[in-house]
């Protein structure tokens, strides 16, 4: 904790652009705990009872059961939950929340959300004893409700990859698994995902920032070149610079299990995994697609330092 209160390193960005993999990284550095997309608590755990990251249902997580008993003993309401974040934690209300007068407004209607929120990051940190909670939820919006947490220390990372990647990835079929309903993660078009992926990145930009000390844009693929480099940047932003990084080879992670709640597949990963440029895409994406997403994202291409037109794919790549 500083100064009383708990840090939470919000990882954010669109899907598909590695945040799985990074909070799981994180996850593994002495004294941080990675929980996923704490946004998706509600739904995909108490509601849905999906699969946790360690494999089991989340009704019969062990790791999970504890902080839900800490946070609310059993008097918690996840439809209430997930109307309230349904409603106010939208892209479309960032305009708003940016102005002083509907900061004040969307704070008023999400005031029982953060009251609960806050109740399941204090239980995490107690119960697990880390000093940093790593929060996969991604969506810019959300980090505003996060912010809105008066006991939580925010720092947001800011995880950036070549949109035509990503759009690449969002055609792929990807099967969740889990041992009852297991299901494909909805897929998404070219146009769909350039959409998002340069709201996502725009309304983040907004939020963060103008607060460097805060903030930290990382792209994708300078995390999976120098690992080492870009996780000790992310600890400096959390004033952790003198934290150990974990088993972190040149071009290798070892990770362990994990409670994720929701997100990327990968996220059941565990052992060495081999980190290198998922870029496919250069020679796999068909060129009508590679050129609409090129055409769509144009303005933030150069921005955040994407050729128009890339180099050759790598021999092999592992996906982000």
């Amino acid at each position: 904790m500083s100064d009383g209160r708990m840090k939470v390193l919000y990882v954010a960005g669109l899907g598909r652009s590695g945040s799985t993999l990074l909070g799981n990284v994180l996850g593994q550095v002495e004294d941080f705990v990675s929980v996923g997309e704490v946004r998706s608590i509600w739904q995909h755990g108490l509601i849905q009872n999906k699969v946790c990251g360690c494999g089991r249902l989340f009704g019969e997580c062990e790791f999970w059961q504890p902080i839900l008993d800490e946070a609310y003993g059993g008097k918690v309401d996840p439809y209430r939950m997930t109307e309230l974040r349904e409603s106010w934690v939208r892209t479309k209300y960032i305009p708003l929340m940016l102005t002083p007068p509907g900061k004040r407004f969307v704070r008023r209607r999400l005031a029982e959300y953060v009251e609960n929120l806050e109740r399941l990051y204090r239980a995490v940190q107690t119960t697990t004893g880390s000093r940093v909670i790593v929060d996969t939820s991604k969506f810019p919006a959300y980090s505003f409700a996060v912010s809105m947490v008066p006991s939580v220390d925010l720092h947001v990372v800011h995880l950036v990859r070549d949109p035509r990647a990503v759009a690449h990835s969002w055609l792929r079929k990807k099967l969740m698994p889990d041992p009852e309903t297991p299901e494909y993660i909805p897929q998404d078009s070219p146009t769909g995902t350039s959409m998002r992926w340069a709201a996502r990145n725009l309304g983040t930009e907004l939020f963060w920032r103008r607060y460097p000390e805060r903030y930290l844009l990382l792209r994708y693929e300078d995390f999976v070149a120098q690992p080492q480099k870009a996780l000790r940047r992310v600890l400096e932003l959390v004033n952790e610079g003198s934290t150990p990084l974990p088993h972190v080879a040149e071009h290798e992670v070892q990770l362990g299990i994990n409670h994720n709640i929701w997100g990327n597949p990968n996220r059941f990963q565990t052992g060495p995994v081999r980190l290198r440029p998922d870029d496919e895409w250069i020679s796999k994406m068909r060129p009508r697609d590679k050129a609409l997403v090129t055409l769509l994202t144009l303005p933030l291409l150069a921005r955040y330092g994407y050729p128009i037109a890339p180099a050759k794919a790598s021999a092999g790549a592992a996906e982000g």
